[in-house]
């Protein structure tokens, strides 16, 4: 056997040993495959090739992945019909609106507010609501649905909602609730009624959409101001109008309980 050098880049194979039962064989790619991976029967060229086709793949696979980026990060789709209608189903971008933000205050905030003897929780609501923010009126409000001795009830209901810009917070939608308060208990054998307005400011973050929170939104925060306070914050506030913009941030802690809360 005998290797044959005809230049730096190839080396032929080895050949058999010339008989009568077996000719001459070299080991070789098939023929459809030699255009490329012997092209000119020079690596430098098969190289460059190679080169150039990871290249394009590589390019290919980034505008993939961008493309599915964009897909899974693109806005939630609402399907809209008219009920008895014959009608196309038309799709809309979702957009936050005043109503969806009004409802989703107005049942977080029922939850978090109202008792009644002997029942108080917060598992309607538990997806829609930091864990701190939960912690903190649960410390405050168990104690008085678990002392049902003077019957204590407490009614919350919101009355009307605008958006409260804060420079320290800009990456929170605020939202400002006008609330009226009603606490019903009996002291001496007489029921005794006391009732109130505030302004409760709420703090809201974005998060994933899920089956029981369709909005995405979750509270991290509450403050509350009474009277003239009051008056000056709502003086603040703009209407909510359009899609606002809802960012992550780190969660802030709900403000202490008045003392008319206690």
């Amino acid at each position: 056997m005998s290797f044959v050098f005809r230049n730096p880049h190839e080396v032929n194979p080895p050949e058999r040993e010339r008989d009568g039962l077996y000719g001459v064989q070299r080991i070789r790619l098939p023929a459809f495959l030699r255009t490329i991976w012997e092209w000119k029967e020079d690596l430098a060229v098969v190289n460059s090739w190679l080169l150039l086709f990871c290249l394009l793949q590589a390019i290919a696979i980034i505008f993939l992945g961008i493309a599915l980026y964009l897909k899974i990060h693109e806005p939630t789709q609402m399907i809209v019909d008219l009920p008895g209608y014959v009608i196309w189903p038309k799709t809309e971008i979702f957009k936050l609106n005043e109503n969806m933000i009004f409802s989703f205050i107005q049942e977080v905030g029922k939850a978090l507010y109202e008792v009644s003897p002997g029942s108080y929780s917060l598992s309607t609501v538990a997806d829609r609501v930091s864990p701190k923010v939960a912690a903190a009126f649960k410390e405050v409000y168990v104690p008085l649905a678990m002392n049902g001795g003077n019957g204590k009830r407490i009614v919350w209901n919101l009355r009307e909602v605008r958006k409260y810009n804060s420079p320290k917070l800009p990456s929170y939608l605020i939202v400002a609730g006008k609330c009226d308060r009603a606490c019903y208990q009996i002291q001496n054998g007489m029921p005794d009624i006391t009732s109130e307005s505030v302004v409760i400011l709420f703090y809201i973050s974005e998060g994933r959409n899920t089956p029981m929170n369709p909005l995405g939104l979750r509270l991290e925060g509450v403050e509350e101001f009474q009277g003239a306070e009051a008056e000056k914050i709502w003086s603040y506030t703009v209407p909510i109008v359009g899609s606002p913009e809802i960012l992550k941030k780190e969660p802030i802690l709900p403000s202490k309980k008045r003392g008319s809360e206690k």
